[in-house]
């Protein structure tokens, strides 16, 4: 199973509300998948999936999942070298997080494979 990069969003409303501002954000269209025990939404090419849901993530050392409600895990696919496969997933999730850091709506939070928090982000609270 390969790494993700995940992307923890603090958004006060429902998936739904958020899928429509990351839709007009990043310009992707999400797919809704569901299965016996949850709902998420997905978008997915030939060589990237991101998925997007709630998670039940619990604190862990400096990684504070539970002040993110949100969480959108960027994998890349279909790609055998693992240096490429790395290099997609990193420069997708760079481009996803940026894009959305850029709004300065959202507090942010980047880890890679829910182990190491790569970056923060909180909006300026403005007066």
């Amino acid at each position: 199973m390969s790494r993700t990069l995940d992307i923890f969003l603090d958004f006060p409303q429902g998936l739904e509300h958020l899928i429509k501002e990351l839709e007009l954000i990043l310009a992707l269209k999400f797919e809704l998948i569901s299965d016996v025990t949850d709902n998420w939404y997905e978008f997915h090419n030939s060589i990237i999936t991101l998925t997007v849901g709630k998670h039940d993530f619990e604190n862990d050392k400096d990684i504070n999942f539970e002040e993110y409600p949100y969480n959108l895990s960027i994998r890349a696919l279909n790609i055998s070298n693992e240096i490429d496969r790395k290099k997609w997933r990193d420069d997708f999730a760079s481009y996803v997080f940026q894009k959305l850091k850029a709004t300065e709506r959202y507090r942010l939070m980047l880890v890679d494979d829910l182990q190491v928090k790569l970056e923060e982000f909180a909006p300026l609270v403005k007066v």
